[in-house]
């Protein structure tokens, strides 16, 4: 007992922080650990981060750009259409993926229903890849980068000949994932059947989709920490020859398809004419190829556990690392040019007749506008009225789209169908929605147009068809119901105000159909200002205003005394009066202008100030540098007369339309 108490006594008195070494020690205080219960937390955490940051890059920053999407989309409700869509390997892909596109026509619900995609498919994958330890981070990766592939093909989107192409690849990544779950639960002698069912079954839904199904299912077997009874070599070779021989043996079944497209179909491409970029199938390769990755952390554990040490200061490095990049690279691949966005809504604008909205976009464009705005605008003017008064207004100088690669981009494959239908020159409308049509498929965008050109041309059974096609899709039955009275009773035209201008140009310019070369805007100017015409205001107004843009004094003049012929005891728009009181000062010896009864304060000292101004700014640059600079002495001038025709006149040159 004595001793007892003497090792007691002895035990109290001796610190208790001596007891273990003072390096032990140290390192128990440098170390961290991180609890279950909050890795579990930081699970949903993640997820719920990647949905806001791609709420806000596909609703807040592109929802016009994905309403333009469905308009270039078709989905038809019957049988027909899906045999249609199995005639290429992945076809079950295009179907699902056109018919999900469609639901961007109001683009909150499309991409509701594309983020709850993504975030299945992420809580799939733990389960998939039985990912532990808060290494769940990892698996934003591949929903980041299908992310980046929906904001970043800007005009690619034009020239996209993959149907359904903002859903497709995710909806195939699902499968694909959701096929390597399977295979992980199935008994051990089923997994080999299943791959090779897989793997030539797949390939005809989901085409490339299955051979990446087979890819995650081959890696997941050959690197399980579990040891298995069969070969852990056997699966993986018997998925390389699946994915070696099955496009192969499919070649036979589908007869339009190259051998060597079979191994990426359903892929998409982006290649038109002789652009191509690799940048754009960028993020479709990262998605395939990073959930490799994750058969390293593929861990077989009755539960969470902690994490503690060098792992949780590894986990803490890459949570850090994987979200600061996933916001920094969805930045920077978001095409965000304010003109390419600015196109899409003047185009949707234009197309439901609201034109002050499109006059609107016009006039809040910081910089200078694409001339499928400049054109936009013009048709807007003329729609409301204004184009004498309104033409000058706006920044008029033009510039080509913005690409980042080799794309050309040309107006007849993005707005020259319905350009040319507001013009009345609806035959130059059908041929430009035929031609496309046959390089990039049917869109709805085509189909409206085609049934407003037959209406026009009073082709009611054409019209008819049209609208049919129309009446089989999900968002835009209403729209073919609106214009289907018209087929049944043509005498009702009269009553859609929408068509008023449209017909009364197309009626006084006949239908002939010459060629415009691929430039519609060059076409419309040399076109119009060539015209003349007595029967129709309308269409007289739009030759003067041609005239005015194509800047030439000799087609004016005619057209200028038309117009006041035509509109005696009006008041004569603005820019017909600047533009008569210039050319009258330039060629004097043509045009006696002195009896003209012009503004004084808005044409004639406005031309005399102007005037001052540029010959007091000419005898500066020429007393500094010996030279003048247009382009110097024009940014100089326009904050004052930029909305002058005097402006237009003297420097708004060298404009090359597309």
């Amino acid at each position: 007992m004595a001793s007892k108490k003497t090792n007691n006594l002895n035990n109290f008195d001796k610190p208790s922080f001596v007891s273990a070494p003072p390096t032990s020690k140290k390192k128990e205080a440098m170390s961290l650990c991180i609890s279950a219960k909050l890795l579990s937390c930081l699970h949903w955490c993640y997820a719920l981060l990647f949905a806001a940051l791609a709420a806000y890059y596909l609703i807040g920053e592109n929802s016009d750009m994905l309403y333009m999407a469905q308009s270039r989309n078709l989905f038809q409700e019957n049988y027909a259409y899906f045999l249609d869509c199995m005639k290429q390997p992945g076809g079950f892909l295009f179907w699902a993926g056109t018919y999900f596109t469609q639901y961007f026509y109001t683009p909150t619900s499309g991409v509701t229903i594309l983020i709850t995609l993504w975030l299945i498919t992420f809580c799939v994958m733990q389960y998939a890849f039985n990912i532990k330890n808060g290494w769940t981070i990892l698996t934003l990766v591949p929903f980041v980068a299908l992310l980046c592939s929906e904001i970043c093909i800007g005009y690619w989107l034009y020239y996209l000949k993959h149907s359904g192409y903002w859903f497709t690849t995710s909806i195939g990544f699902f499968i694909a994932i959701t096929a390597t779950l399977i295979a992980r639960l199935l008994p051990e002698k089923i997994k080999l059947a299943w791959l090779v069912v897989w793997g030539i079954g797949g390939y005809a839904l989901f085409g490339w989709i299955s051979f990446v199904g087979i890819l995650y299912m081959c890696a997941d077997y050959a690197f399980s920490y579990n040891d298995k009874k069969l070969n852990k070599l056997i699966i993986p070779i018997v998925g390389i020859v699946v994915i070696a021989v099955t496009p192969l043996i499919c070649y036979q079944f589908y007869p339009s398809m190259k051998l060597s497209t079979m191994w990426y179909a359903a892929l998409p491409i982006f290649w038109a004419s002789q652009a191509f970029t690799f940048k754009l199938e960028l993020p479709f390769i990262i998605m395939a190829l990073f959930p490799l990755v994750f058969v390293f952390f593929s861990k077989n554990r009755s539960k969470e556990e902690d994490v503690k040490g060098k792992e949780a200061y590894s986990l803490i490095a890459t949570i850090i690392v994987v979200l600061g990049l996933s916001a920094y690279v969805t930045d920077k691949v978001n095409f965000d040019n304010y003109n390419y966005h600015a196109e899409m809504r003047m185009y949707r604008a234009a197309e439901e007749g609201r034109w002050n909205d499109v006059l609107t976009e016009m006039g809040n464009i910081p910089g200078d506008a694409t001339r499928e705005m400049v054109l936009f605008k013009n048709i807007a003017l003329l729609n409301t009225g204004h184009l004498g008064d309104g033409l000058f207004k706006y920044n008029n100088m033009g510039e080509h789209p913005y690409v980042f690669d080799s794309l050309q981009v040309h107006m007849v494959q993005t707005a020259a169908p319905i350009i040319y239908y507001f013009h009345g020159k609806t035959n130059f409308s059908y041929r430009w929605c035929i031609e496309n049509s046959v390089e990039f498929g049917y869109k709805v965008q085509d189909l409206q147009n085609l049934t407003r050109c037959a209406i026009i041309n009073e082709e009611w059974d054409v019209a008819k068809k049209y609208l049919d096609i129309l009446k089989q899709t999900t968002f835009h039955k209403e729209w073919a119901e609106k214009y289907m009275p018209l087929v049944k009773n043509p005498k009702l035209l009269s009553q859609y105000e929408e068509f008023t201008n449209v017909k009364e140009l197309q009626s006084h310019m006949g239908t002939v159909l010459d060629g415009d070369n691929g430039l519609p805007e060059m076409y419309l100017i040399n076109y119009f200002s060539n015209t003349m015409n007595k029967d129709s205001k309308l269409l007289q107004e739009v030759t003067l205003t041609y005239a005015l843009i194509q800047k030439d004094i000799q087609l004016f003049w005619p057209r200028f005394f038309l117009y006041a012929q035509m509109h005696q005891g009006e008041e004569m728009p603005l820019y017909y009066q600047q533009a008569a009181f210039l050319y009258g000062n330039l060629e004097p010896q043509n045009v006696d202008i002195r009896r003209m009864p012009f503004d004084k304060e808005k044409v004639i000292n406005a031309y005399e100030s102007f005037h001052n101004l540029s010959q007091k700014l000419i005898e500066q640059q020429k007393a500094l540098n010996g030279s003048v600079d247009q382009k110097k002495i024009a940014e100089e001038m326009k904050p004052m007369y930029g909305d002058t025709f005097y402006w237009f006149y003297f420097f708004c040159r060298d404009i090359q339309s597309n």
